[in-house]
């Protein structure tokens, strides 16, 4: 299959238009039509409803969404993976929960890696519990993770070096039409939609352990339950729930008014972002250096 077909999807779901996704891939709007049914015949199923006068989106297509978009970025890692496979270096090895892949490690990679060029980096991402498995096995170098201030520590012992690169926080928000819906002190109306974690899910511990002291707490019904964060996002700037979601993650979207930050009635709720490296390993030397200077 030819991933620019769900790359016009894409484009597509951004531009609600046909004309003026055309004109971004610098083609006529029936070729592009021809391709989105390409897609839809590859798929085996209609993606859009199309009436006499009018076209629209199948719900699926925006759903799916989240789902397109990190499986294009993962075969653009594969892909780069296997250019530069006959290189002599080695790759720095990182696991990281889906949410830390899109907001702070870019951030943790340009840093380490603008006094060493030739530094080449191989990322994981997994849920959290996963990416901790992979490092445990000497599977990755590094794990960046996220750190509930208020559950117990990991009990890496003294052979796995730790380094607090940033506090951040979970923050209750809404977007969407739902930031129409907010008291004066932007508070949630009863019964207020959310989407929420699996209780399992890390999140969904943390999130279950601190709303039981709070007078104020993202308590509605569920609308949708999802322990991948990124998706939430998505969910949240559609106006689906309210929903508890790193800062670092929503940051450029509660800049923007996309989505509005509840009350602080609510809370905050605190979180550390944390590198950890085997002690034994001796690929890592240079890397803290560079984390750290």
């Amino acid at each position: 299959m030819d991933t620019r077909l769900l790359e016009d999807a894409l484009l597509l779901l951004e531009e609600r238009n046909f004309s003026t996704a055309a004109a971004r891939r610098n083609m006529t709007q029936p070729a592009f039509s021809r391709r989105i049914r390409t897609l839809e015949q590859w798929i085996g199923r209609d993606l859009l409803i199309r009436g006499p006068n009018r076209i629209e989106f199948s719900s699926t297509l925006a759903e799916c969404e989240p789902q397109i978009r990190a499986m294009l970025a993962h075969l653009q890692q594969l892909r780069s993976q296997l250019q530069n496979s006959e290189t002599n270096s080695e790759p720095l090895v990182i696991a990281t929960q889906h949410s830390l892949s899109v907001s702070v490690v870019p951030e943790i990679v340009q840093k380490t890696t603008v006094g060493n060029p030739k530094l080449r980096v191989r990322l994981r991402t997994q849920n959290r519990d996963m990416a901790m498995s992979i490092f445990l096995r000497h599977e990755a170098d590094i794990l960046i993770s996220y750190e509930g201030r208020h559950l117990p520590e990991v009990p890496f012992g003294d052979t796995v070096s730790s380094y607090v690169w940033r506090r951040d926080a979970l923050i209750p928000i809404v977007g969407g039409d739902m930031r129409y819906m907010l008291s004066a002190d932007n508070s949630l109306p009863k019964h207020s939609n959310i989407v929420a974690y699996p209780t399992e899910s890390y999140f969904g511990q943390i999130i279950s352990n601190y709303q039981q002291t709070q007078r104020l707490s993202l308590n509605g019904p569920v609308a949708v339950e999802s322990a991948f964060s990124v998706g939430i996002v998505q969910f949240v700037l559609a106006g689906t729930g309210a929903a508890w979601l790193p800062h670092s993650m929503i940051y450029d979207e509660v800049i923007s008014g996309d989505v509005v930050i509840l009350s602080q009635d609510y809370g905050r709720i605190p979180l550390d972002i944390t590198v950890y490296s085997h002690k034994s390993n001796s690929k890592i030397g240079r890397f803290w250096q560079d984390l750290e200077g």
